[in-house]
C-alpha cells in the first residue's frame, strides 16, 4: 500500500479498460498518469509502474465538466459558502464530474458579488494546501472551474422560476462590478434583447467570458445581434427562451430556432428526460450534431434529495417530484435532479446517441465552451480527471489530478 504522499506523485498505469475517445472507443491500451496529468497513452503491457489499477473491463473517459450547477443536498450556490460549495461538489462527484461552474440566481447584485468572492477565495485556499491528505479534503477547490452567472440582465417574460424582482437590464456600472470579478466568471447567460445587452455581451467576451442567450423572449434579429457582438452558447435549450411566433402577418424564429440554425453557437441541454422531451433533444442532435450540444445538469438544491423532499431556491419554494425539481405550487420546472452521468445515459438510451459522442458533449465540449484547454480529453499532458463507467454506465470511480474522490 502506497502512503498519501508516495500516491500522490508516484506513477499510475490504469489498465484494462476500454478508453472513450471523441470519435470511438478502443481497446488495449493503457493510460499512464504521473503528477495529477496524463503521460502517455500506450499499447497495453509496456512497462512496470509503482501502481497498476486494473480497470477490470470498465470504460475510463474524461471526467465530466458540467456549466451550469445551482446545487445539490440541500445546499445552494447562492449561500456563499465552503460548506455548500463542498457538499454541491461531493454530490457531482458521484456522477462522474471533476469540473463544475457553481451557477448563481437572479439576485441584488452585491448577493451575486458576494458568491463571486466566495468561490474566488474557495479557490485560493484549496490551491495553498500542500499535503496529499489536505488536497484530498479539500478536493472541491479543484472541482469548481468558475462561476456561471445566471441572472440578473434576462427577460421578464422567460424568467421560469428565477425571481422577477431581481431581474434588471445591464447597465455600465452593473456590468463592470462584474467584470471586477473576471477572475471566477467564467460563463454568463443574458437575454439579448434587454436594453444596454450588446453592449455588456461585447464587454464580456472582450474580457474571456462566455456568453450565453438564455431567459430570453428574443426575436430572431435580436438573437443574431447577439451572436455579432460574441453571444457563442445558448442556456438550456428548448426551456425559458422564445421560439418561432406570428409579428403581425408573418411567422418568426425567435432564440430556438436561430440557435439550431446558426453553426457557431454551442446548445446546452439537460437531457434528463424531463425537461425536454426525446423527440426534441433527437432534433437538437440532428441540428447541432455531437460538437454542437453540451450537456448540463441545472441541478438545484433538490439534486439528492428524496421524493417529496422540499427546499428553498433562492426564497422561492420547491420541491422535488418523480426526480425533477419544482416550483412548490407545480406551475414549472425548477431545475433538475440529475447528474452527468444520468445525461450522458440518457442520451444513449432515450436519443440513441453513440456512448463516445454522448461523453464528448459532457466533457470537450464544455471544455472548450469556457477555455478549459487542459480538461475533457484523454491526451497526453491533460488534466488526469478521470471516470470509470461499467458497462451499464454507472459510476465506478471518479478521478481528480489523478487521485480518487469518490468511489461506488
Amino acid at each position: 500500500m502506497l502512503n498519501d504522499e508516495h500516491r500522490a506523485f508516484s506513477e499510475m498505469i490504469f489498465s484494462n479498460a476500454r478508453l472513450i475517445f471523441p470519435d470511438d472507443i478502443r481497446d488495449g491500451l493503457e493510460l499512464v498518469v504521473e503528477k495529477g496529468k496524463i503521460k502517455a497513452i500506450r499499447e497495453a503491457g509496456h512497462a512496470q509502474a509503482s501502481e497498476i489499477v486494473d480497470l477490470k473491463g470498465n470504460y475510463l473517459a474524461p471526467g465530466f465538466i458540467d456549466l451550469h450547477v445551482h446545487g445539490a443536498l440541500g445546499r445552494d450556490s447562492m449561500e456563499a459558502s465552503p460548506e455548500a460549495f463542498q457538499a454541491i461538489c461531493d454530490y457531482h462527484a458521484s456522477g462522474g464530474t471533476t469540473s463544475l461552474l457553481l451557477t448563481t440566481a437572479s439576485a441584488p447584485l452585491e448577493r451575486i458579488v458576494g458568491v463571486l468572492n466566495a468561490v474566488r477565495d474557495s479557490i485560493h485556499r484549496g490551491a495553498s494546501f500542500q499535503s496529499a491528505q489536505d488536497k484530498r479534503r479539500s478536493h472541491f477547490s479543484n472541482i469548481i472551474a468558475g462561476v456561471h452567472v445566471e441572472g440578473p440582465f434576462i427577460s421578464k417574460a422567460r424568467c421560469g422560476a428565477q425571481r422577477a424582482e431581481f431581474i434588471q437590464s445591464p447597465s455600465q456600472s452593473s456590468v463592470q462590478r462584474l467584470l471586477d470579478c473576471t477572475e471566477v466568471i467564467k460563463r454568463i447567460t443574458m437575454a439579448p434583447e434587454l436594453p444596454g445587452a450588446l453592449e455588456a455581451i461585447e464587454s464580456f467576451y472582450s474580457h474571456g467570458i462566455s456568453v450565453s442567450g438564455g431567459h430570453s423572449d428574443a426575436w430572431d434579429e435580436q438573437a443574431r445581434e447577439g451572436f455579432a457582438h460574441g453571444m457563442r452558447s445558448v442556456t438550456h435549450t428548448f426551456n425559458c427562451m422564445s421560439s418561432a411566433r406570428r409579428r403581425g402577418t408573418y411567422r418568426v424564429a425567435g432564440l430556438l430556432e436561430f440557435a439550431l440554425s446558426e453553426q457557431g453557437i454551442n446548445c446546452e441541454l439537460i437531457a434528463d428526460g424531463q425537461h425536454v422531451s426525446a423527440t426534441l433533444m433527437k432534433m437538437l442532435y440532428r441540428a447541432k450534431g455531437p460538437g454542437g450540444i453540451c450537456l448540463v445538469t441545472d441541478a438545484i438544491a433538490g439534486a439528492g434529495l428524496p421524493n417529496g423532499s422540499q427546499f428553498s431556491l433562492f426564497g422561492r419554494d420547491c420541491i422535488v417530484e418523480d426526480g425533477v425539481c419544482l416550483i412548490a405550487d407545480r406551475s414549472a420546472l425548477a431545475g433538475s435532479a440529475a447528474r452527468m452521468i444520468d445525461l450522458v445515459r440518457t442520451m444513449t438510451v432515450k436519443v440513441h446517441v453513440p456512448l463516445h459522442e454522448a461523453v464528448t458533449m459532457a466533457t470537450q465540449n464544455p471544455a472548450c465552451t469556457i477555455g478549459l484547454k487542459s480538461k475533457g480529453r484523454l491526451e497526453v499532458g491533460a488534466d488526469a480527471d478521470l471516470v470509470v463507467l461499467s458497462p451499464e454506465l454507472e459510476v465506478v470511480r471518479t478521478l481528480a489530478a489523478g487521485e480518487e474522490i469518490w468511489s461506488h
